[in-house]
């Protein structure tokens, strides 16, 4: 027979394979959760900016809108990541060509080549970014999954839409630093523990139910409440008022 000792090992893989599984569906499944949340909340503010909807239920829906819009969250990240594969082996082989240039003429230089190069991939993603900006809205308003049709609409406005998103960022960070204040003075004046540094600050424990009724999760998740909906309603906002501007003022 199997040794005692070998039947022990192949047990406990077994059972760590077993939770494994289990985590990883539990991950997924509250990815997938996430995702229709967002798309929900998403649609929303789209019929709020875009008009000719009706305000019934403060414009929250479950219907093929949001469904598309999951849909398109799960294309745009293959598209994404295949995008990204494609640029990353380019770069990886002009990081290594300059290197070596670089480290022909002075080894110090060796790190200015790296830091230029990741500067490279970086205004990549920015680019990218303000380039798809449109999809969602795109998408939602013309009832189908449109991928590439951001690309004719932002074509020769990259800058401006910058302008304009990094400004909307600035107003969502302010929030953010807001909704964090508030949550450190109402989890102060719980715990009694006076707070001096960020260190300070409780962090939410979300592992138990008895951690999550706790009076400072539950400031914590009532702050929140709040706060994301506002954020997630200025930068979703954001892009459907872009987009009707775009559609309004189509490229020369």
């Amino acid at each position: 027979g199997v040794p005692l000792t070998e039947h022990m090992s192949l047990e406990k893989e077994a059972a760590e394979g077993i939770e494994l599984i289990r985590q990883t569906g539990a991950v997924l499944l509250a990815a997938l959760i996430g995702m229709v949340f967002y798309a929900v909340m998403t649609c929303a503010v789209y019929r709020a900016v875009l008009g000719g909807y009706s305000p019934r239920y403060g414009y929250l829906r479950l219907g093929m809108d949001e469904v598309r819009q999951v849909v398109l969250i799960f294309s745009l990240v293959l598209m994404v990541l295949v995008v990204m594969m494609l640029s990353i082996v380019p770069l990886m082989i002009l990081n290594g060509l300059l290197s070596l240039i670089a480290q022909a003429v002075a080894k110090a230089l060796v790190p200015t080549v790296g830091s230029l190069v990741a500067l490279a991939a970086t205004l990549l993603n920015v680019w990218l970014a303000v380039r798809l900006s449109m999809v969602g809205v795109q998408s939602f308003d013309e009832k189908r999954l449109n991928l590439l049709g951001s690309l004719v609409l932002t074509r020769g406005r990259f800058w401006t839409l910058l302008g304009g998103f990094a400004v909307v960022f600035g107003l969502v960070l302010f929030v953010g630093i807001l909704f964090y204040v508030i949550y450190m003075a109402i989890a102060a004046w719980i715990t009694g523990v006076e707070i001096v540094t960020i260190a300070d600050v409780p962090t939410p424990d979300f592992s138990s139910l008895s951690a999550l009724l706790s009076p400072v999760n539950a400031a914590y998740v009532a702050v929140n409440t709040i706060v994301s909906p506002l954020t997630t309603a200025l930068g979703v906002g954001a892009v459907a008022a872009a987009y009707q501007t775009l559609k309004n003022t189509p490229n020369a």
